[in-house]
């Protein structure tokens, strides 16, 4: 009898990053959490913790040192895990391998879930097995598609992650850029400017709506007029606001400022800022894009040798790009030497404490 079968491999860089059971396992519509002992494979033969099964098939287990009593519906087994034995309802003995992993023991799944009534499935395309009797509501496709786009969506959330932020835009190449965000599942932070937000606004509902984070990067892009004063420069981050708002209706309190905030954002501006609510954003990944808009190879290895740097040195990478055709042009072969890499693409969040070069954590 064929127990499992095996999911096809992630990239090797994913499986460096990211450890997934050898089999998950599910009774009837549940997937089942076996609380950091997972299930084991052996010579074909899947194990698992048995108080967990026990529960999840409604059979009633009682342990009396040195045996494990299980009852259901006038079925009992009788498990003597020191003597690798058990004892059907009929009182015959038999082998059965037991072990204990971390002060739980574990039996096998097939045997366990026969006996008490439950038909064993292996799903195709997912390391799973699935106990089903007469309570199962939904046929085994159902469960599998289910299940599949769950343990997807929790693998890629323990990816480690990286935040790719896009400077002055939106421009005439957002959504080309937003297509590929999508063509990767990735999310991005965009500081813009308010007059771009006029003038491209379905650019930023889209934005929006895909889930990236908007941010803002004042009016001007000047540095006379923006840093003219502590109060310029709010005023530019409410004026990009309201912009925001009438674009896309959602506000936003991350900002990043011209050309970064040293040396020019002293502390009289970060004070002003902070005080309206504003969080401030600057970046330890700087692409250099708008150095290397004739040179897509320049500026590709540059960018990979720095977010590598951060890596070996455990830091999170917060990635300085401008939305510019150029970039644009590049950004596939960037997402996917960082999906390789074994990162998740995670937009910046006002939760989140910020990364600026004068270290305010406000």
């Amino acid at each position: 009898m064929i127990l499992f079968l095996l999911w096809p491999a992630a990239p090797k860089a994913v499986q460096a990053q990211v450890l997934q059971p050898d089999l998950y396992i599910g009774v009837n519509e549940e997937r089942l959490d076996f609380g950091g002992v997972t299930p084991e494979v052996h010579d074909e033969v899947a194990f698992a913790p048995v108080r967990v099964l026990a529960e999840a098939m409604h059979v009633e287990l009682v342990e009396e040192e040195p045996e494990i009593r299980l009852s259901k519906a006038g079925h009992t087994l009788v498990l003597r895990y020191h003597e690798n034995l058990a004892v059907n309802d009929k009182g015959k003995s038999f082998v059965m391998w037991q072990f204990v992993r971390e002060g739980k023991l574990l039996v096998p799944v097939s045997y366990l879930a026969g006996y008490f009534g439950y038909e064993v499935t292996s799903l195709p395309d997912i390391p799973m097995l699935r106990l089903k009797n007469s309570e199962a509501t939904r046929s085994d496709k159902q469960f599998e598609e289910e299940q599949k786009a769950a343990i997807e969506e929790e693998l890629e959330a323990r990816k480690p992650p990286i935040y790719l932020t896009f400077d002055d835009g939106p421009s005439k190449s957002t959504l080309e850029l937003l297509d590929h965000l999508k063509s990767y599942r990735a999310k991005a932070t965009f500081f813009m400017l308010g007059n771009h937000i006029s003038t491209y606004p379905d650019a930023v509902k889209r934005m929006v709506k895909e889930g990236h984070q908007p941010g803002l990067h004042g009016m001007t892009h000047v540095n006379e007029k923006f840093y003219k004063s502590p109060q310029s420069a709010l005023d530019e981050m409410n004026q990009a606001n309201k912009r925001l708002l009438q674009a896309a209706e959602v506000k936003t309190s991350l900002i990043r400022t011209p050309y970064g905030s040293k040396p020019l954002f002293t502390g009289a501006y970060r004070d002003a800022t902070a005080g309206a609510g504003y969080r401030l954003w600057d970046w330890n990944v700087d692409s250099n894009d708008w150095k290397y808009t004739q040179d897509p190879d320049k500026l590709y290895e540059g960018v990979l040798a720095d977010i590598r740097h951060l890596k070996s040195k455990h830091v999170t990478p917060v990635v300085l790009f401008h939305d510019e055709a150029s970039t644009v042009a590049v950004l596939p072969r960037i997402l996917e030497a960082l999906r390789e890499e074994g990162y998740r693409f995670a937009p910046l969040n006002k939760e989140m404490e910020p990364v600026n070069f004068w270290h305010d954590l406000r």
